[in-house]
């Protein structure tokens, strides 16, 4: 159930889902439904048709498509503004000497002011909501949200079982208050502002709805994934040291001031080569909707309806029947390596919708800093 043609065949079909993220337990009384009353509407633990769900996953994120996600996103991506950001985020990294100094990296790391943290934070609440990077009182406010109480986790934090219990008693529940001054700003932004309410094929999914949701969506996913991938393509966090080889001794940052800049292509399999070998999420999940059978050493044993089966997509980035014997080495020419990518919870361009509707955003903002970082550290 780990090789890689059997995490292709959950990626592609239909999907049943409980109260998860990765292998951790959710909390179900902060996500949007609980913090702002009415319908259930958090994707990440809704089902599909064909696999128990009645067809409110299909709306909700058919709105989310048409409502995020937008030409209106692609255009901001490539904007002046955009832009800003990036020629900040590159005079941070040039002000930490990030390619010598080890308490620059710390800095432009860690700091929530500053650096990656503080680009991320400006740049996608810009990108995808419309939200003014400049206007410190909102950045302020989502600053604190994201980072302020969750710990290393970030806004994660707050969401899972155990730990966000005890965030929420060690914060005095600064998350749950917080909750619904996020929702509110999400609602005044461009994305959201002009939605109609009353469209049946979205279920008439509302502003509130969709805006708690994203919140929820950004607190678990938009702000955590990028930022766990940036950290290892800029060489920050280390490849993993799987046993028996060698990959966690891998220098990507010798291979990313080696290839060419110009080319957006190269750049992008050199991103997506580092999320094979890290993936930003390890794994997902579904949960079976029969009884069924696996052999494990040398016996079949019976699982019932209802079992959660982990999804383990780093597993399927390193499958040696797909990759080779150098399924642990480091080749971002490698062939195919993109259509067999699995970073974005699906194979390539095949899913089963549950595609990351942030990959465009998330893969064309790295492309970005990885060639402008990249020539700052040629200079």
């Amino acid at each position: 159930m780990c090789d890689y043609d059997a995490v292709k065949r959950h990626l592609t079909e239909p999907q049943a889902r409980a109260f998860k993220l990765a292998p951790s337990q959710l909390r179900k009384g902060v996500l949007p439904a609980t913090r702002l009353g009415g319908r259930f509407d958090f994707l990440l633990s809704l089902s599909q048709e064909g696999a128990g769900g009645n067809g409110d996953w299909e709306a909700f994120r058919g709105c989310v498509n048409d409502t995020i996600f937008t030409k209106d996103t692609e255009l901001r991506a490539q904007d002046d503004t955009s832009k800003k950001l990036i020629e900040k985020l590159t005079s941070d990294y040039k002000q930490a000497n990030c390619a010598k100094d080890e308490d620059g990296v710390v800095a432009f790391f860690g700091s929530n002011q500053s650096g990656l943290n503080d680009f991320l934070l400006r740049y996608l609440h810009y990108v995808v909501f419309g939200i003014n990077p400049f206007d410190e009182s909102i950045m302020n406010q989502l600053r604190d949200f994201h980072y302020g109480g969750g710990g290393s986790a970030g806004s994660a934090g707050p969401h899972l079982h155990i730990v966000g219990q005890l965030l929420a008693l060690r914060t005095g529940f600064a998350f749950e208050k917080q909750f619904p001054i996020i929702t509110d700003i999400l609602k005044q932004t461009e994305s959201i502002a002009g939605m109609n309410e009353h469209e049946p094929k979205y279920k008439n999914m509302t502003k509130t709805e969709i805006a708690g949701m994203m919140v929820s969506i950004m607190s678990l996913a938009g702000m955590v994934g990028p930022r766990t991938w940036a950290r290892a393509v800029l060489g920050y966090q280390k490849l993993p040291t799987y046993e028996g080889q060698t990959t966690g001794d891998i220098d990507v940052t010798a291979v990313w001031d080696t290839i060419d800049l110009n080319d957006r292509d190269e750049v992008k399999n050199y991103l997506h080569e580092c999320g094979r070998l890290r993936h930003p999420v390890s794994n997902t999940h579904t949960v079976a909707q029969e009884d069924f059978f696996v052999e494990m050493k040398n016996k079949t044993v019976k699982f019932p309806k209802g079992t959660i089966i982990y999804i383990p997509m780093q597993l399927a980035g390193i499958d040696e029947s797909v990759y080779g014997d150098t399924a642990f080495a480091f080749n971002h020419k490698r062939k195919n390596l993109c259509p067999l990518s699995t970073i974005f919870h699906s194979v390539g361009e095949s899913t089963n919708g549950r595609i990351c509707p942030g990959r465009h955003v998330a893969e064309n903002m790295m492309i970005d800093v990885m060639i402008a970082l990249g020539r700052a550290r040629r200079e």
